[in-house]
């Protein structure tokens, strides 16, 4: 256990993980800091999706929304567009907002907005007893995403004020590394040693890493280790095991750029293809698309030579940058003894969704605030609990990954028939029913709640199958007053606002903005 003095924090690993665990924690934590990696290698920059808790890390750390935006060539994003998952011609979008308290449409109007804190029902329930189905209505009766997706607006009025809800609020598309380059341009480097060597030897006793060996002799020792080492997982390795997620199919991918294709379209697109899906991601006058599949029913040729003919069917050249295999899993431990593994050295699942940085950002953030409950000492009953938090926190988003497959009615290749699961639906509603006590999500905060699987399960046109409470049939009405007014309130006041692709130009071409 270490007390009553600065404990010893080092980060081995320079990349997007890297830089934004030591970013949140100089911005958070009163410590002695050191982030340890090699010369980088220029990035191949072809977008990365995210969520909401992205923005709420940069504020944080104290770094100016369109600065880090013009740093990492940013777009906006209010969700991710699923297309042909339930079967060819469906569509759904699963966006950033969330329930309502059900106090909203049940007590005096004078309450709003003072106090709608307490947990009992929300929206989603009123939702699912009263209209069933229907993921768009569902979508537009809940927040503003949709309609500002659709009308293609961004989130901030004539007045230069972003005027959605920060609960959740909206993400972006960004090149990940040029991201985690603007945290570092931006942290005071005055608070951190910044070494650019190689770990040679990774030095291992009782209680953890003793110590760390670079390249040039020079020996580091500190209280705690943050491996952001992505799939070398060096020192994680030294201290448990990987373990494979199990009903995940897919292994593989290939990604580049579309060539000569910008686009002001707020949103990720996800289009299922009879093997796999292929993502579509808009930055800032580029586009990235790649190509998640297994190669259990196609090869890494027969993938690329898909990706080219699918953009040269829409008019465009693709250009092949990198393919990858992985298995997608976890560490057995992810904060064991005196390590904290984050990033591609911790877990991975699959590009959809945007889980990636979305669980380097909240497993720095759910650090700090294990941390400081625990009187900001580092002992092992922090490890232990940051480990059961972030277990639990990755097992549940790995089974809403899981379940975009296994909800789907296509019966037009092995591919998705091997992938459904006759249970899905039931599953995912005993599910829904089961987070109906889960908290209110935070400012910037990205959690699968009752929202989301809710969502999803409106998506796929199935319908909820779990018992729902007695609702009075004049709460019901007033109910869909209260929605119907909701769409027209962000129609009228949204419908002002700025257009994305005004608004981009305001971001990332000031100069030229009169």
């Amino acid at each position: 256990m270490i007390e009553n003095k600065k404990p010893k924090i080092c980060v081995v690993g320079g990349g997007t993980a890297g830089w934004i665990t030591l970013a949140y924690l100089v911005a958070t934590v009163d410590a002695e800091f050191t982030i340890i990696h090699s010369e980088e290698v220029d990035p191949i920059g072809v977008g990365e999706s995210t969520t909401p808790t992205i923005k709420h890390v940069a504020e944080t750390c104290g770094v100016d929304e369109f600065t880090w935006m013009r740093d990492a060539n940013a777009t906006f994003k209010y969700g991710v567009h699923y297309t042909d998952w339930n079967r060819p011609g469906s569509s759904w979008f699963h966006c950033f907002d969330d329930l309502l308290p059900h106090q909203n449409w049940t007590r005096a109007p004078f309450e709003n907005g003072k106090r709608l804190v307490d947990k009992e029902l929300t929206s989603v329930e009123y939702f699912l007893k009263h209209y069933k189905t229907g993921s768009e209505f569902f979508n537009r009766s809940q927040g503003a995403s949709h309609f500002l997706w659709h009308e293609k607006l961004s989130p901030f009025n004539q007045l230069g004020q972003a005027n959605i809800s920060r609960y959740p609020g909206y993400a972006y598309h960004v090149d990940a590394f040029n991201f985690g380059n603007s945290l570092r341009r931006n942290t005071d480097p005055t608070k951190y040693q910044e070494i650019i060597n190689t770990v040679t030897d990774v030095r291992i006793g009782e209680q953890g890493i003793e110590s760390l060996l670079l390249k040039d002799g020079t020996t580091i020792t500190a209280d705690l280790y943050f491996d952001c080492t992505g799939f070398k997982r060096l020192l994680i390795d030294k201290l448990t095991k990987w373990e494979p997620y199990s009903k995940l199919v897919n292994n593989a991918a290939v990604f580049g750029r579309v060539v000569g294709r910008n686009s002001d379209n707020a949103t990720t697109v996800a289009h299922a293809q009879p093997v796999g899906w292929i993502w579509t991601i808009p930055t800032w006058q580029n586009t990235g698309s790649g190509y998640v599949y297994s190669d259990q029913y196609i090869n890494d040729d027969q993938a690329v030579d898909h990706m080219t003919k699918y953009w040269k069917q829409q008019g465009h050249n693709w250009e092949p940058a990198k393919q990858i295999k992985f298995v997608g899993g976890r560490q057995q431990h992810c904060s064991i003894k005196n390590v904290v593994a984050n990033g591609l050295s911790q877990s991975f699942v699959e590009p959809l969704e945007a889980t990636s940085i979305m669980v380097t950002c909240s497993t720095v953030v759910k650090f700090v605030e294990l941390y400081k409950r625990n009187n900001s000492i580092i002992d092992a009953g922090l490890i232990r609990m940051h480990d059961r938090v972030i277990e639990k926190f990755l097992l549940h988003m790995k089974n809403f990954v899981v379940y975009h497959y296994a909800l789907n009615e296509r019966r037009d290749t092995a591919y998705w028939l091997d992938v459904h699961d006759a249970n899905a639906s039931k599953e995912v509603s005993e599910k829904i029913k089961e987070l109906l006590s889960q908290p209110w999500l935070k400012p910037g905060e990205t959690a699968f709640n009752q929202w989301n699987w809710a969502s999803m399960l409106m998506g796929y046109d199935k319908l909820y199958s779990e018992d729902l409470p007695d609702i009075p049939d004049l709460h019901i009405e007033n109910y869909v007053d209260y929605t119907e007014s909701l769409i027209h309130n962000y129609e009228r006041m949204l419908g002002k606002n700025i257009t994305v692709a005004d608004m981009l130009r305001k971001i990332h071409q000031p100069n030229d903005i009169t």
